[in-house]
Parts: structure tokens; sequence; C-alpha cells
């Protein structure tokens, strides 16, 4: 793994309540109204993170309902990948923390001000969003909140340091990924031979650069397959604990190309759910069964285990990636 494939992860929840009210805390360090998140940190599932950082900064105990939005924002050195959740309140009472000094549920139209443009963004999408896929997107942090940010994380880190405080953890870096699950006419999912094992995975693989993603899943399904595709639905969101590494499912449709053998790939098919060969990656089937199941929004699971290529060669039935 090369430093520009890791990512650092935060998330956001957008909690409601009865009155249509949104919570919003006031941050000590832009001092500006945003909602409720942080970093999510290693090992962690995002919507285990959120449900934290809520607690954390405001008291209240949340449940996320459904993921409704994810920011990739291209900052050196790895990038910064923001989750946005919808969730409801499900205990807790409101309580000022010294992140969020301020805080309450306060009307959404119009929002409060002063809010930095990203927080906007996230509001206004999220309370628009109804159900199905979430949105994805690039969300460019401004020049001017960065340079103020580096500033006051400085300043900050010098106040500890003239008080003998621990400095500041920077957030955990992860190792990030991408796969499709492209269905034919009959409902049967595409799967690549590998040419070097002998095992069946969905296209897919590890980032490159400055990716988002959603472009992981497009490059690395181009590369793998010769086809091109449109992503329609994030489906699942895969965290490996002992790794340090998350791996995003799309659900995508043909968008052009054709099949075609390369040097990743010796063979493709496409098999039914549930009647996979025995040498397909038990990893890969679960995240077919996640995305061809009933649920209707994001799954987050955590895949604890292995590698498929740590395993030994001959002991194809167990290896996972």
């Amino acid at each position: 793994t090369t430093e520009e494939q890791l990512m650092r992860l935060y998330a956001d929840a957008i909690v409601t309540n009865q009155f249509n009210q949104a919570l919003f805390v006031r941050r000590n360090d832009s001092r500006t109204w945003a909602p409720p998140g942080g970093a999510v940190e290693a090992g962690e599932l995002a919507t285990d993170a959120i449900k934290r950082e809520v607690e954390e900064e405001t008291g209240l105990k949340v449940m996320p309902v459904r993921l409704v939005g994810l920011y990739f924002r291209p900052e050196k050195p790895d990038g910064l990948l923001v989750f946005v959740f919808r969730c409801i309140q499900r205990g807790g009472r409101l309580q000022p923390s010294r992140e969020s000094p301020q805080l309450g549920f306060m009307d959404v139209t119009p929002l409060p001000q002063p809010m930095l443009g990203i927080h906007r963004e996230m509001f206004t999408r999220a309370l628009a969003h109804s159900g199905g896929a979430p949105y994805w997107g690039y969300q460019p942090m401004p020049f001017g909140v960065r340079l103020l940010r580096d500033v006051l994380y400085k300043t900050y880190d010098l106040w500890r340091a003239v008080r003998r405080r621990p400095s500041f953890s920077p957030p955990p870096q992860w190792d990030t990924g991408a796969f499709t699950v492209l269905r034919d006419e009959a409902d049967r999912v595409l799967w690549v031979r590998r040419r070097d094992y002998d095992i069946w995975n969905l296209p897919g693989g590890g980032r490159q650069g400055m990716e988002a993603p959603w472009e992981t899943a497009l490059r690395e399904t181009r590369e793998e397959t010769g086809l091109n595709i449109s992503l329609q639905d994030l489906s699942g969101v895969y965290a490996k604990p002992a790794a340090n590494e998350i791996l995003f499912t799309f659900q995508a449709t043909t968008a052009g190309g054709s099949l075609q053998v390369n040097d990743e790939a010796t063979e493709f098919a496409y098999f039914a759910p549930g009647d996979e060969p025995h040498n397909a990656l038990p990893k890969h089937v679960q995240r077919v069964a996640d995305a061809l199941g009933p649920q209707q929004t994001t799954l987050f699971r955590l895949q604890p285990g292995p590698s498929g290529l740590q395993q030994p060669q001959n002991d194809t039935h167990q290896r996972e990636e």
C-alpha cells in the first residue's frame, strides 16, 4: 500500500426531531454552526463512529437511519471522505462539550448562520433525501477555510505544549478499495477469474492516487473487464479491522465496452446469487447477497479475517479478501 492510497474518514450526523428541527453544534474552532460528527477511529464502522461522536459532542444517543451523502475532499496528502447520516434520537440529553460549547435543535428554514458552505450543502442535500441511493461527489474545502483550520490547529498544539498536555493526534488513515456488482438481464452477477490465483472475485480493487471510491470502482472495473459502467447505488461498506481497510461495493449497469481477458483476468462468468463456484471469495459472496437483499439502505458490515492473498495457494476454499 502506498501513502497515496490511504484516506482519512469522517462521519457527520443530521439529527432531526418531531418538530422538523435539526441538531446543530457551534464548533469551537471555526465558531460556525455545523452537524455533530468527527473522525472514524481505526477498525470502526462509520455507523458506530457517528453514534460515539454525537454522544461525545452533544450528550445524545442517536441511531443512524440511512447514509444520505458521501463527500470526498481531495486534501493532501491522502484525501478525506465524509459519511453523512440521517439519524434519530434514542436517548440522552443535550450537554455542551469542549468541541461544541453551543448546541441545540433549531429550525432549518433558514439554516442558522454563520455556517460554512460545505456544511450548508450537507444539510440541504440530507434534508431533501427521501430514500434511495445516497449522494456522492466532490466537496473541495475552500482555501481560506483550510488556512484558518491549519492556523487554529497549530495554535491549539502550541497551547497544549505550553500546558504540557498531549499533542493533537491526527485521525487514522484507512486503506481503501472499491468493487462492483454488475448484473445481466437474468440478474446473474459478473465475476472475474484472476490470473494470479485460481479464485473468482467481483470486479474491483485498490485505490490509486487521489481517487474517490466511486472513481476507483469505475477505473478498476474498466481495467479488469474492458467494460464501461454506470454506478447506480452504494449497496455496502465493509471494514476489515485488522488491516484498517475499508471497501465499497457499488451496484452498476453496463454503459459500453466488451469483456476482454487481460493481465489481471483470465475468464469472466455470470453466476446467479447463491450459485457461485467453490473458489469464489466468501467475502465477495456476502457482498453480493447484501447488494441483492431486501435492505433499501447502504449496509455497513465488519468483515474480519485475513486477505485472500494472504492464504496459502492450496487453501482456496478458505481464501478471502
